[in-house]
């Protein structure tokens, strides 16, 4: 009977469906606008074919979104074909042009030709650890920003006071949002200042009034332009401290959605991940569903090396340089914590290093044994165990 295999590139307002029978023939090419009569409509007319068939697309969300719900809806096996697999795959294809309906053909043909493509389930269309971690990290983007700057005017007004303030602290913003240069500091004197802090509930207070004081008092003078300066910095102050309120509301509700996860206590019960790190994970690689092995989780980290032989020149093997960095992340940064809080990783660290390894690595060395530990612990439904096991066997949880 054969079967359909369905390449959509996805648009904001139209997708261009391509569906190719089993010898790579076209079946349609069609283009279809992004709303639920539309892409109903074209699924229903493939329906009545009495084929199987099986779709692809080049995005997981955003104007994907509604197409995978009404596939979803409908049952499909829905695969997932990332724009860099289809940039190469056009390669093996004809002509240099590039179309929405060429690219569509190229989904359509990779889906065809590949068996190794991940499939997308119900959540991964619109999955809600993705979208708090996407604006998570677009939050603290705009807190590196805001901080920076701030940084950079208070070095204009005052080198003293710049190097006084701590940008971290809820009192230094406090501070900043009512005075920004030397001569107004003065002006308003100690007991003015204190009671300011105080009333706005900001720690140590009297510590922090003595020492923007003390860096008041070694500039007298006012640079050009200070007036301008000092009013930016009081207003980014006043948007930065909503910025960091804005990230610990949405961290509490990472937390919270973490804790609810069925993974969330076995992801976090490894040293190293919290909350954050674990929602991160969670988004990027999902229930693992899509990995068959942990060499394959490991690949699509960047943790495994990539052969490069030519020839006589055998056993070459190379840092990759396409992965997922997110999930690279994740474990790069756990293992750096773990380092301080797990004897049994930092015994394995120095473990590597003793055996000639540099820093990077053997701190890839050890995120590659966590994965492989954090894999058996979500394969086997247990938190990780950092007790030795009974009857000298090694528990399936534990660094080796």
């Amino acid at each position: 009977m054969g079967s359909l295999w369905a390449g959509v590139d996805v648009g904001k307002t139209h997708h261009h469906v391509c569906v190719v029978d089993d010898d790579g023939t076209v079946v349609m090419s069609e283009k279809i606008p992004n709303d639920q009569q539309s892409i109903s409509g074209i699924a229903g007319r493939l329906g009545k074919r009495r084929k199987p068939i099986r779709w692809a697309v080049d995005l997981r969300g955003g104007p994907a979104a509604l197409l995978l719900a009404v596939l979803f809806d409908r049952g499909a096996d829905v695969r997932y074909v990332s724009g860099t697999v289809t940039s190469r795959m056009a390669e093996a294809f004809h002509g240099e042009r590039k179309t929405d309906a060429h690219d569509a053909y190229v989904i359509a043909q990779t889906l065809r030709m590949r068996g190794d493509l991940p499939t997308l389930t119900l959540a991964d269309g619109v999955q809600q650890l993705r979208l708090l971690v996407s604006r998570r990290l677009d939050l603290v983007a705009d807190r590196v920003r805001i901080t920076a700057r701030i940084q950079d005017l208070l070095t204009m007004i005052s080198p003293a006071l710049e190097k006084a303030l701590n940008l971290r602290s809820r009192g230094a913003l406090r501070l900043l949002a009512q005075w920004q240069t030397p001569a107004g500091l003065r002006r308003a004197g100690e007991a003015r200042i204190l009671a300011y802090l105080r009333q706005h509930g900001v720690w140590a207070a009297k510590a922090l009034t003595a020492k923007v004081l003390a860096a008041a008092r070694t500039q007298t003078v006012a640079v050009a332009g200070e007036a301008t300066a000092a009013g930016i910095v009081g207003q980014m102050a006043i948007d930065l401290e909503a910025v960091n309120d804005r990230i610990t509301a949405i961290e509490e509700t990472i937390a919270a959605v973490v804790a609810e996860h069925e993974l969330g206590e076995i992801v976090t019960s490894l040293p190293g991940i919290g909350t954050t790190l674990a929602a991160e994970f969670l988004a990027h690689a999902g229930t693992l569903t899509t990995y068959a092995s942990p060499a394959a989780l490991a690949a699509h980290a960047g943790l495994a090396p990539i052969s490069r032989d030519s020839g006589r020149r055998q056993g070459h093997q190379v840092r990759p340089h396409r992965y997922h960095r997110g999930l690279r992340r994740v474990f790069s940064m756990s293992s750096f914590t773990a380092l301080t809080h797990c004897p049994r990783s930092r015994a394995y660290y120095d473990k590597k290093r003793a055996e000639g390894k540099t820093h990077r690595q053997a701190t890839a060395a050890l995120s590659r044994q966590r994965l492989n530990v954090l894999w058996a612990c979500i394969r086997d439904k247990t938190p990780y165990q950092p007790k030795q096991p009974r009857s000298g066997e090694l528990a399936p949880c534990e660094l080796a």
